[in-house]
């Protein structure tokens, strides 16, 4: 059984933390609760305490054990944290970095993961604020259950009532499961672009951030794997946790691969260049003294190519960003790498485009099959990459 902090806000359905903090006790889970100050008014600390036989938290600076730091050991202590409900306050301060009270001081210092689960009114929720700070959040890892449509205390019949308990508890459970099934598992991810040096300040590169394998990554490493990602020039932080070489062309992101192909699954979702300079020039080139009019160039290395036609062991995966005949386009590379998947992205559309946070991808599979994973954070599309993944994968 797990370990859960529940997290309450201030808002109407605090009420219903209290049915949450029962169910989880009762399915043999150790419950811990925070309250927020505006959830004291709405419910009380000894209505937790009473069902689930725990101290309940409600002030950063009253300690239970002064020899220990409450708002750090909490988030140590559990497997996992749900914020239910989460009001519009709370979620628009943990989106702007704002840590002013115990819950928020908690999550500020947490490494665990962290369900949210939204209760308010349909236009709070709707709020062009709010759906930005749900949608940075998202980005930061969160994840969220959705509310539902039903009767507000506002007297309104609208999306913002919070998801039914038991919701809540399966995704929860999803979300614990995730964590273990691929330990022991090893998983080599390439991102980002590479660049073709063309003289000592001038390159040859692509629009590619490495957020979709960074967040494949993350999404590889939250599930227990071992991961080790090989990176070319980006400007975003690794996830934590995970192995990172760092590479500039396509020739140095190719050694790095063929050193680390003693992988159970290899996710190929940088943006390589096909092509570099003939020539590399060891100063500047100038545009008075030198022929600057033409640049000769040379196919680089086909990674992907070399991987899926000298391995055996791996189970490969490529990315095609296209941005016409997409379908065609990704099913000939497919075929022509001789791997086992390929994520087709068409770049053409600027809101899943290269340096776009969000995403939508099609799964083709050697074995005929296809998949559509919907428009969503790259994080999300990440997780459901995963999951498809691991159904095709014997592990």
């Amino acid at each position: 059984m797990a370990n859960i902090l529940l997290g309450v806000t201030g808002g109407i359905a605090s009420y219903k933390a209290i049915d949450a903090t029962s169910k989880l006790t009762q399915l043999g889970h150790n419950v811990k609760v925070v309250l927020t100050e505006n959830t004291l008014q709405f419910v009380s600390p000894l209505a937790f305490q009473a069902i689930g036989r725990n101290h309940v938290y409600t002030d950063t600076f009253k300690e239970e054990n002064p020899a220990e730091i409450a708002h750090i050991k909490l988030g140590e202590w559990a497997d996992i944290i749900l914020v239910l409900p989460a009001t519009a306050n709370t979620i628009g301060k943990l989106a702007n970095g704002i840590y002013d009270n115990m819950l928020t001081n908690v999550l500020a210092a947490n490494t665990k993961p962290v369900m949210i689960m939204p209760a308010m009114n349909v236009n709070m929720l709707n709020h062009p604020a709010t759906r930005r700070n749900i949608d940075i959040l998202k980005k930061d890892g969160y994840h969220f259950v959705d509310s539902e449509t039903g009767f507000l205390a506002c007297g309104y019949n609208a999306d913002g009532r919070l998801a039914s308990i038991e919701t809540v508890i399966a995704e929860m459970n999803r979300i614990l499961s995730l964590n273990e099934d691929l330990k022991g598992k090893r998983v080599l991810v390439t991102a980002g672009p590479t660049r073709e040096r063309i003289d000592s300040v001038r390159y040859l590169t692509n629009y590619s951030s490495g957020k979709m394998g960074y967040s494949i990554a993350e999404a590889f490493k939250n599930r227990g794997a071992t991961v080790t990602i090989v990176s070319g020039p980006v400007s975003i932080d690794p996830p934590s946790g995970v192995n990172v070489i760092r590479v500039e062309s396509t020739e140095e992101m190719f050694e790095a691969v063929k050193n680390n192909l003693d992988n159970d699954i290899g996710i190929f979702s940088a943006a390589v260049s096909d092509y570099t300079p003939k020539h590399v020039a060891t100063k500047k080139l100038k545009k008075e003294t030198d022929a600057l009019d033409a640049i000769e160039l040379k196919e680089t290395t086909d990674i992907l190519k070399y991987v899926g036609h000298n391995t055996d062991d791996i189970y490969v995966v490529g990315f095609a960003a296209e941005t016409d005949n997409v379908e065609e386009n990704a099913l000939k590379k497919l075929k022509k790498k001789q791997i086992d998947a390929i994520c087709l992205n068409d770049v053409s559309n600027s809101s899943i485009g290269m340096n776009s946070d969000f995403n939508e991808i099609t799964m083709f599979f050697k074995t005929g099959d296809k998949t559509q994973l919907n428009y969503g954070t790259k994080q999300e599309i990440a997780d459901k990459i995963v999951d498809e993944i691991v159904k095709r994968v014997d592990l």
